[in-house]
Order: C-alpha cells, then sequence, then structure tokens
C-alpha cells in the first residue's frame, strides 16, 4: 500500500501550530493493539524533548558515523574555554565511507575552509530526512501516539514525521524526504523502521551523503525518571557506505507548550555580508 509522504510543509505556520498544539491536547494515553500498555513519550501531554546537540555521537560500540578531521576541531559557540568558534570539517578519510561519498565530503569541506557556510538543513529551512533530524537542536520534538500511528512533530518547518504501527513496508515506496516509517513497541523502546528516502539529505552536519538504499532504524527509550531520552539509529546504506553503522542522540525532557517558529524568518536564510547560504526551500506549486 502506497503511503503519504511524511513531509508537510505546506499549511501556513500558523495553523500548522494551531492543529499541532489540537493534535497534542487530544492525545491520551494509548494501548497497543493487543491491549498492552505502551510506553508514554508524551508523558501525559506534557512533554517535549530537546536534543543535547547538533552532532551525532558515536555508539558505546562498533563503528559510528563521521567525525571531525582531527586536522580541523570543531569549536562550538559555547566553549568553556573562550576559543573561537570554528565551522564543522567532516573526517573525509572516515572508514564507513566508499570512495564516491569520501570525495563529496571533502569538496564540501574544501567549500567551507574557501569561506562559504556549511550546509545545516535545520539553519536553512530544508527537511533533513533520517538520522539528520536527530541533530536538530534547541526546539523540543513532540511524540504523539495512538494504537495505528505514531506522530513525531518539530517545531522548526515545521516538519512531521508519520509512524505506522505494527505494519509492513510498501514494496516499492516512492521517495520522499523523510522516506515511509513503520514501527513497533520493544518493551519500553519505540522501534523505528525507515526506507525510501531520497538522495537529496545528508545524514549528519559534516555533510555526510547517502543514496536511495538508506535504510535507518532507530530505537527510542524514555530513562525510568522521565527525564531524558536516548536514541540510537543504526544506518545501512549499500551503495554510501562500506560497513553498517551506528550514532546516538540523547534528548532532555522539557514542559513547554508546542509553539509557532517560523524558519523561514531566521537570518540565517538571507545572504547578508555575502556569506553565500544556501537558500531557503520554496514550493512551486501545492501538492494536493
Amino acid at each position: 500500500m502506497a503511503r503519504r509522504s511524511a513531509w508537510r510543509n505546506l499549511l501556513p505556520e500558523g495553523a500548522a501550530a494551531l492543529l499541532a498544539a489540537a493534535v497534542l491536547s487530544a492525545s491520551q494515553p494509548v494501548h497497543a493493539a493487543d491491549g498492552a500498555a505502551i510506553p508514554d513519550f508524551s508523558q501525559a501531554n506534557t512533554a517535549g524533548w530537546v536534543s543535547g546537540g547538533a552532532d551525532l555521537m558515536p555508539p558505546p560500540s562498533g563503528p559510528g558515523p563521521v567525525g571531525f578531521d582531527p586536522a580541523h576541531p570543531h569549536v562550538g559557540n559555547n566553549d568553556r574555554q573562550g576559543r573561537q568558534p570554528t565551522p564543522r570539517i567532516g573526517d573525509a578519510n572516515a572508514p564507513i565511507l566508499q570512495p564516491w561519498a569520501a570525495a563529496m565530503v571533502k569538496k564540501a569541506n574544501d567549500e567551507v575552509l574557501g569561506g562559504k557556510v556549511g550546509f545545516e538543513a535545520m539553519s536553512t529551512c530544508w527537511p533533513a530526512g533520517v538520522p539528520g533530524i536527530m541533530v536538530f537542536t534547541a526546539e523540543p520534538v513532540y511524540f504523539v501516539q495512538t494504537p495505528k500511528e505514531v506522530t513525531i512533530l518539530y517545531q522548526r518547518g515545521p516538519n512531521q514525521r508519520h509512524i505506522y504501527m505494527n505494519a509492513a513496508h510498501s514494496k516499492n515506496p516512492k521517495p520522499s524526504w523523510y522516506g515511509e516509517s513503520v514501527g513497533h513497541y520493544e518493551g519500553k523502546t519505540l522501534v523505528i523502521d525507515t526506507i525510501g528516502m531520497n538522495d537529496k539529505t545528508f545524514v549528519d552536519n559534516v555533510r555526510t551523503p547517502h543514496t536511495t538504499q538508506l535504510h535507518v532504524v532507530e530505537r527510542y527509550t524514555v530513562s525510568d525518571d522521565g527525564r531524558s531520552m536516548d536514541a540510537i539509529a543504526t544506518v545501512d546504506d549499500p551503495g554510501a557506505y562500506t560497513m553498517q553503522w551506528s550514532a546516538m542522540q540523547r534528548y532532555r525532557r522539557v514542559t513547554q507548550p508546542y509553539s509557532e517558529s517560523v524558519c523561514a524568518e531566521n537570518n540565517n536564510n538571507y545572504n547578508y555580508f555575502n556569506l553565500r547560504v544556501d537558500p531557503i526551500p520554496e514550493a512551486a506549486k501545492a501538492d494536493f
């Protein structure tokens, strides 16, 4: 069965916020189809989740994501030593990269070192794909749970993902920004399996490419005290990587309502001071 695209960005921003607020307020604790209790990621409609940073973390063991180039270590904006922030330069020699993907990372590095602002989906209003959406920072993520579907709402954009519970993938899903996601619960963990993504996104903020063969399995687990949530993504793409690899992200709970965030009004999206930033996406026509 063909499924809907997982990216929605055509509602006026205010209308999108009102719709999301209505959905969240209507969300009730649910049970699985067999009546079993499931983990509550909405925390009784009070919880959003803010990611721990703009970079994927390596897993406890095994191959991890592309890190920073050792010759150009990254310094963030809030460095405790007061050092000057530096751009993200990816390690083009990372063992997980096939030669063409390594060349793409190097090309992006050369552009940044030459003065171009490095592309980041969050700062330019582009959908990030999976697992790239895991490095969206500052603004909360919200889970709306029903027996047949989990919807994940991201304030920036807004972006939305639809996870169809206890369902099988379509035979040949049409590639889209967030692909086709199916899910199930394993104890306290929400497992999301995603295929059918286009190749227009990067998997991280060091601009690591992928192909349409990308297959991602995410596992979200809320801590026993409900204050944090761990996510680990396992990534497989035989078209871009030499091996399967994994990455982690940690979220902290926040108790604030879903609110409007107009990405297109962010001043990063304009060519101030000739910074050569990437343009924001524009829809030539509606998709309905």
